[in-house]
């Protein structure tokens, strides 16, 4: 019996070592196999608090047009500190979803936001304008009760009915999904002369940024008191990278982040491919169909991705304009400026700075800006990611790094490029609290 009890707890002591007996991996180094073991066998980083969750909604005009921005705040009971200073995260909308995707997994589960807001930091969910459906029946945004080749941006919440059919045409773009993440089979344009072509023109990348700004100031009333690290998952590094220009973070965490503009067009000119910046990708709303979400899914069973397709449909499932600034389209830049430049409803006060000011804002998000060399960047992905592969991270890294105050690169082995399920939500999420507790963001 003795032996039996003394036995039980030498097993018990050697879990627990074997639990916590993991490190960060080196910089440009992996997070392996037995470190992933220990992570989900122990519990390094127990839920400590409940949280609340709200939803704000902030108008604005920008170009003689109204937006709403929304936000998702979870707040927890008791803050986790560091130094003394409240940790906050502030995750930009991943890829074609919206901020809920943060709250709720396609499995129907806890999403990531929830995994840190149970362990004491606050989380902040950004959406970019345009991507939260005012018009539910359910009111939280989703998008499920219309069908995804009718979806359209709404890009304010006094609009009353979902854009027509009228005020758009579809066309096929003839590629293969397969062939690269950042295509798609249909595209939708904005037909010349209506509110919704006014709309899409008014929403430059500027636009997107005055949005997060805005909703960032609303979430984070303590800045001073707060740690703030960026999270842009998928395209939403894109978009986080040049907003610390306008609000500047401590840092930048990283789990599929996508870069900035002008490293995407070094990646895919160092490939050969000089195309996507003639790309037509002017006012274009890009639908992320099922072809889409397969490749993504394809190491899960078809019954599973039927699930979580279903699961998915609340999301928009599309792309706006975003894609212009993201891709580095010159081509689709220049002609956004100037159809926004020759038309009638362009306010006075836009056009007093000149033609040269309107064109540089619309260039200015695909570079880094400056702000950026005083920021420590944490660069994240798993070896099995679908669109940035650890050799676009490290393409990335040679264009990003000298911007940065320091750069450091982690990979997880086997985790793929979404959070879909809870193990690569404790995975990821303890990961990063480990690398904040080695203190690179101090």
């Amino acid at each position: 019996m003795k032996a039996t009890w003394l036995g039980a707890l030498v097993a018990a002591l050697v879990s627990v070592h074997v639990a916590a007996a993991w490190e960060i991996p080196p910089d440009n180094g992996t997070l392996g196999t037995d470190a992933i073991r220990a992570i989900l066998a122990g519990n390094d980083y127990p839920a400590t608090t409940s949280y609340t969750q709200t939803i704000d909604f902030i108008d604005f005009t920008a170009h003689g047009q109204r937006f709403t921005q929304v936000v998702v705040t979870l707040t927890p009971a008791a803050p986790r500190l560091r130094n003394g200073k409240k940790l906050v995260v502030v995750g930009a909308e991943p890829g074609s979803e919206y901020g809920m995707d943060f709250v709720s997994t396609v499995e129907g589960k806890e999403g990531p936001g929830v995994w840190l807001a149970r362990r004491g930091v606050t989380f902040v969910a950004l959406t970019r304008v345009g991507r939260w459906n005012f018009l539910a029946p359910t009111s939280d945004g989703s998008w499920e009760s219309v069908p995804i080749g009718q979806r359209m941006p709404i890009f304010n919440r006094a609009q009353k009915a979902p854009w027509p059919a009228a005020t758009y045409e579809v066309k096929r773009s003839g590629v293969a999904v397969s062939t690269s993440p950042s295509v798609s089979a249909i595209y939708r344009f904005p037909k010349k002369g209506t509110d919704l072509e006014r709309q899409m023109l008014a929403a430059t990348p500027r636009v997107f940024l005055e949005g997060y700004r805005l909703a960032l100031e609303k979430a984070i009333p303590d800045r001073r008191g707060s740690l703030v690290l960026f999270w842009g998952m998928s395209t939403g590094g894109a978009s986080l990278y040049p907003l610390a220009k306008y609000y500047t973070p401590d840092g930048y965490l990283g789990w599929g982040t996508s870069s900035t503009g002008l490293a995407y067009v070094n990646n895919r000119t160092a490939m050969g491919n000089f195309n996507d910046i003639y790309e037509h990708s002017a006012l274009r709303v890009r639908e992320r169909g099922l072809d889409d979400f397969e490749v993504y899914t394809r190491h899960v069973d078809p019954r599973t991705r039927a699930a979580w397709w279903k699961a998915a449909l609340r999301s928009p499932r599309f792309k706006s304009t975003e894609d212009e600034a993201m891709q580095f389209g010159a081509a689709a830049l220049t002609e956004h400026a100037m159809r926004l430049w020759q038309s009638d409803f362009l306010p006075a006060a836009d056009r007093s700075a000149g033609l040269a000011a309107l064109m540089q804002a619309m260039f200015e998000p695909s570079y880094p800006p400056a702000e950026l060399a005083k920021l420590p960047i944490l660069d994240v992905n798993g070896t099995d990611d679908e669109a940035l592969p650890p050799s676009t991270v490290d393409a990335n890294r040679s264009v990003m790094e000298r911007y940065a105050r320091k750069y450091r690169v982690g990979r997880i082995e086997g985790l793929h490029h979404y959070l879909f399920t809870q193990d690569s939500i404790t995975i990821v999420g303890s990961t990063w609290m480990r690398y904040i507790e080695s203190g690179f963001f101090d």
